[in-house]
């Protein structure tokens, strides 16, 4: 296709054979365009700006809320959104990061894209910024209570004290300067938001960074017309950017009076608690304790003779990000080619590079329980070194990630097992970061582990571990990553190559300048060629390998690296309430009745402003797109339907996936509260089947080479349009185990084998294998339940399935899970005899029902037919073993749970560690399958960005979220509120909002309704736009019975739904008002402990509700 004469020059192209990426760039704005041809039936559009924080106020994150509230030529806030669900579009969205906001929209076709990429750059490049959405949607005080709210606000005041958040955030400042955008927190931290944050800050950081010399436009899909989209920015930049000079000579003006300003530091005594020590490492104390309490041979530490050090070298600083790149210089240690001497593994070089660490505490009630984490941070190379990193990963994956790694046997695999995960992660700054993780530590082991990490790698270079048994993981993990690459790019493709565009942008931005490289010089390639770099690996020696750890996990500039010990404290729980009561008793003090009359006065005309101007919206005219209701979807057919499997043939794919769905039906109570147990130890244990014998180790490494992924679940999560996700009960009684692996004949084989080996071989002879599940469960169930939204959800589960005594959820939600996992690991060998045989007992449970078995599989069904005997031998096999005899005394009920009650219309339940709250309200009622399309739409309508609840929550700055929902399978209607910084007004304004549409004081917006089918058509399309996505759904529709014909002919129906107001008034009257009814619905509330009887009181005063029951530990109250 001949080319349009274009501001943007061609500047590279990459082809493969699933898709290709064009890449352009303005002569004119030096603005980017990169053109991913893929096909797949939707197109998405990523703007990808760099920006960069340097200070904690959280400027880019607050001005990515502020874009999507009006721009230049259309003011009317929301209208970005509403114009968009109007072209068959999912809406905006956007997200921050460190060093870059990306801004998001997907549609259906190529008529939707041309017509909203000019309106989505308006309100990137010419936002209007207004004071009245500033104190809605970032921050504003209270009039009434004095608080701070809004919707940035309750965002980060849900996500600020979560541990993960706080370890991720001290890493980076030690990592980096404090003249760096990486030492600062993007999304904003509270104190600096509320002192320091201003309107006109926001506008000089747009100025700064939102230039087209920031910016890349990334379209992903099929069906794109680059010529046209090419006219449309030659045209977007000839009308608004012929004085980009002067934009240019701005910011760079602005950029110096930034770095010279004096930057506000953050008080370290005050949060994180952080206290600086030196490492513990002693051979005559730390490691020989750690033997004698774990019993158990360990790496012998003595032999390294380490003595304790600390570095002295002083910290680099540069100024901005495009300083940060590797200068190697003399003092480098060799590079990863060159051949490791043995000499320098001896304990001098532990003896140069033993750190410092520090210890960082976060905020959690006070429990014995509590858990730390210990993480590692390395600030590596350039990010171009990708050929480095590729062979690091593959490192890391061998070192932490699987059961039969090292550091699995030594930190995991043990009777008091050190930590409950090994978690490694990679940054991609312009020097990429990598952080390694030990999670679910006891308190009294940190130290243990920081110090224990060092010495497991040594032992690696001084061949105390076996290094030919090492030396074949590394092989098996470079092949699985050639199939995990390709299997990405296979199943979902747009993620994965958006992301290496961005990339690509950002890197180039932060490096190319300072290196003074050539501006034609292109680095895309280097984010492609992973599979080559893999395949190159092969041929590497073990020294290699070892010179990987020495140089980049034992020997890294210690400047450049981080230890960091991650310490539970009640107390500085204790010091942040009392601290805030204080801060807010002494605003109060200082601000007299007229101050705070103005504050609310102020904040009422810019909701008001804000309401009027999204009303505003359905008045501008615009022209109307047609969509084609015809799904265009990846290459999949339903293949074959035998006696009990269903294949889905995928001509295209590279893999196969296997699912066994095995109903559970009336499997007794004392044995469900065991079967998550029974799950987890599926692939974790020995076989014994027929003439083959495999100890876990074994049976593990045999998985690791062949398998790609693999599960095991009761019940499946939300699937289709008509289930909620809130609901996590769906098809509890079924067990599912499902495997995924290259399509080839011996993979083929081997793979069924695996699935006939955990089905009719494992055995629990190795009782020392179970206890160490069990300790890993009980430390991830004590993180889980320290998040005030999982327990919220998790209790809400709970209640939905009150009534009916026989949902397996009763026994298995994490509640109960956590007091059996508990009561187990404090005296292990008094249930030693009734856990195996609990175990023992569901194994026959499920062999018993393997005649009732269904099997699923797809990929390519020409291996499958080709080699068919091995599928029917394995069906045939299964069908025998069913038919085993159980005894009366194997299998027995031994209690009936108690259940919580639902005497009450209201629940609170308490966590001392949220400071946010949250709400879901409910009420059950038969969903007619006729009103699912109207419902659909009508329940997208309520919550779309401006929908009535939205505005109710969201545009007011009660809440960061808001939504409506249904599940056709529990016949549930809900409403859910969350992450409220202001609780009671969000419930009030979402409750009288629903109750003014039942009484018809809130007039229908025929045109948002419109929109909201249209949006609706784009959400089901995108359910269904990926191989993986549509996949996905294949398997599942054997529960939902939901296919793939069932999505079409609901994309049909929405397609041909035409507005009919008497329609929705019906449906209104029909769903809502049992919800908002007290006497039918029910509703469950979380929020800080301290503030239940307060919210009991306000349901009482203001709503009229008397029957309410308080909860403060959900555990305590269910396992009474």
């Amino acid at each position: 296709m001949a080319r349009v004469q274009s501001n943007f020059d061609l500047k590279s192209s990459y082809c493969q054979p699933t898709f290709n990426i064009e890449k352009y760039q303005s002569k004119q704005t030096r603005m980017k365009l990169y053109h991913i041809n893929v096909s797949l039936p939707l197109i998405k559009l990523e703007i990808c700006v760099q920006t960069k924080p340097y200070d904690d106020t959280g400027c880019a994150h607050t001005l990515e809320h502020l874009i999507f509230m009006g721009s230049r030529n259309y003011p009317q806030q929301g209208y970005l959104d509403y114009i968009s669900a109007q072209n068959y579009s999912l809406g905006t969205n956007a997200t921050t990061y460190r060093d870059m906001t990306t801004y998001e929209l997907t549609t259906v076709n190529h008529q939707s894209l041309s017509t909203l990429l000019p309106i989505y750059l308006d309100h990137i490049f010419y936002p209007l910024l207004l004071n009245d959405c500033y104190l809605t949607e970032v921050h504003h005080i209270s009039g009434e209570t004095g608080d701070d709210a809004g919707v940035v606000y309750s965002e980060i005041q849900a996500s600020e004290n979560q541990p993960d958040e706080i370890l991720l955030y001290s890493i980076l400042r030690d990592l980096w300067s404090d003249e760096s955008p990486y030492h600062y927190e993007c999304g904003g931290r509270l104190e600096s938001i509320r002192n320091e944050l201003t309107l006109d800050k926001i506008k000089k950081f747009h100025q700064k960074f939102y230039i087209p010399n920031n910016v890349a436009i990334i379209l992903c899909g099929g069906g794109i017309n680059i010529n046209e989209i090419l006219q449309i920015l030659n045209k977007y930049e000839q009308e608004n950017f012929f004085q980009y000079d002067n934009c240019q000579k701005f910011s760079s003006e602005y950029l110096l009076n930034e770095n010279q300003r004096k930057k506000p530091k953050l008080n370290d005594d005050k949060f994180p608690f952080i206290h600086i020590k030196s490492a513990s490492f002693d051979e005559n104390s730390t490691l020989l304790n750690l033997n004698i309490k774990n019993n158990q041979q360990s790496i012998d530490a003595t032999k390294l003779s380490v003595q304790l050090t600390t570095n002295e070298a002083t910290e680099s600083s540069f100024c901005d990000s495009e300083l940060m790149v590797s200068h190697e210089d003399s003092s480098t240690p060799p590079s990863p080619n060159s051949v490791l001497p043995t000499s320098e593994t001896d304990s001098a070089i532990f003896q140069r590079n033993m750190n410092e660490y520090k210890e960082i505490c976060y905020p959690v009630e006070d429990n014995d329980e509590n858990l730390g984490q210990v993480a590692f941070g390395y600030r590596l190379e350039s990010i171009y070194e990708m050929e480095i990193y590729t062979a690091l990963d593959v490192l890391l994956t061998t070192l932490f990630d699987e059961d039969i790694s090292i550091f699995y046997k030594e930190f995991i695999e043990l009777p008091n097992t050190l930590c409950s995960l090994i978690d490694h992660d990679w940054f991609n700054y312009p020097q990429r970061v990598l952080t390694i993780t030990f999670e679910g530590v006891e308190i009294d082991n940190l130290t243990i582990v920081a110090d224990k990490y060092s010495s497991v790698l040594y032992s690696i270079l001084n061949s105390q571990i076996d290094n030919d048994q090492f030396y074949k993981q590394l092989q098996q993990n470079i092949k699985k990553k050639i199939e995990l690459h390709l299997n990405e790019i296979e199943n979902e493709p747009f993620d994965f190559l958006i992301d290496l565009c961005c990339l690509d942008h950002i890197s180039e931005l932060s490096i190319s300048n300072i290196n003074n490289e050539n501006d034609n010089e292109q680095h895309l390639d280097k984010f492609l060629q992973n599979q080559k770099y893999l395949e190159s690996l092969l041929n590497r020696p073990i020294l290699y390998w070892h010179e990987l750890i020495k140089k980049y996990l034992l020997e890294w500039d210690s400047t450049k690296r981080t230890i960091i010990l991650l310490r539970p404290s009640s107390e500085l729980l204790v010091e942040q309430q009392e601290q805030e009561e204080q801060r807010i008793a002494e605003r109060l003090d200082s601000l007299s009745s007229n101050d705070l009359q103005k504050l609310k006065d102020e904040l009422d005309q810019a909701r008001s402003n804000n309401k009027k101007s999204s009303c505003e919206c359905a008045n501008i005219s615009h022209s109307l797109i047609s969509f084609n209701n015809q799904l265009h979807l990846p290459q999949i057919e339903y293949y074959s339907n035998k006696d009990q499997i269903d294949l889905f043939h995928s001509p295209t794919s590279h893999f196969n996936r296997y699912t066994l769905h095995i109903p559970l039906k009336d499997l007794p109570q004392d044995l469900q509260l065991y079967l998550p147990l029974f799950s987890n130890l599926l692939f974790h244990t020995s076989i014994q089947y027929d003439d083959i014998n495999l100890d876990k180790y074994h049976f593990c490494e045999l998985m690791s080479r062949d398998i790609l992924s693999y599960s095991v679940s009761n019940g499946q999560s939300s699937s289709t349009p008509t289930q909620s996700r809130y609901v996590y009960t769906h098809y509890v009684d079924t067990f599912i185990i499902s495997l995924q692996s290259i399509s080839n004949n011996e993979i083929y084989k081997n793979t069924i084998d695996y699935i006939r080996y955990v089905l009719y071989g494992t055995i629990f002879n190795d009782y020392k294998i179970i206890i160490e599940e069990c300790e890993k469960q009980l430390k991830n169930l004590i993180e889980a339940l320290q998040d005030g939204h999982t327990i919220h959800e998790a209790y809400f589960n709970c209640l939905i399935n009150s009534k009916d005594l026989n949902n397996y959820y009763h026994q298995m939600n994490i509640f109960l899970q956590k007091n059996l996992f508990e009561k187990i690991c404090k005296q292990p060998n008094k249930y030693q005899n009734e856990i195996i045989s609990k175990l023992e007992c569901i194994q026959l449970f499920i062999l018993k029902n393997l005649s009732h078995m269904h099997l699923t599989i797809c990929g390519n069904m020409e291996l499958i037919e080709e080699n068919w005997s091995i599928i029917d031998q394995f069906m045939h096999e299964s069908k025998l073993k069913s038919q085993i005899e159980m005894k009366n005394n194997e299998i027995k009920e031994k209690y009936t749970p108690t259940l919580p009650s639902l005497s009450s219309s209201v629940t609170i339940i308490g966590n001392q560690h949220e400071e946010s709250g949250y709400v879901i309200r409910w009420t059950r009622l038969p969903i007619c399958p006729k009103d699912i399309v109207s419902l659909l739409i009508f329940s997208n309508y309520l919550d779309m960005e401006n929908g009535p609840l939205w505005t109710a929550c969201r545009t007011n700055g009660y809440s960061y979220g808001v939504a409506f929902d249904f599940d056709i399978e529990t016949n549930l209607i809900l409403i859910s509120i969350n992450q409220c910084s202001q609780l009671k007004l969000a419930y009030t304004s979402a409750i009288e909002t629903l109750k003014n549409l039942i009484e018809q004081k809130i007039p229908l917006d025929s045109k948002r309704i419109n929109a909201a089918r249209n949006l609706t058509i784009c959400m089901l399309t995108e359910h269904l736009a990926t191989l993986g996505r549509i996949t996905s759904v294949c398997i599942r529709s054997y529960l939902n019975t939901y296919s793939i014909e069932k999505y079409q002919h609901l994309l049909n129906e929405i397609n041909s739904f035409i507005y009919n107001e008497d329609i929705i008034l019906k449906i209104i009257e029909k769903y809502l008002s049992p919800l908002i009814d007290d006497n039918q619905s029910s509703t469950l509330i979380l929020v800080n402990t301290n503030k239940m009887k307060e919210t009991q009181g306000f349901l009482h005063k203001e709503h009229n509700i008397k029957n309410i029951i308080l909860i403060k530990d959900v555990v305590k109250h269910l396992c009474r």
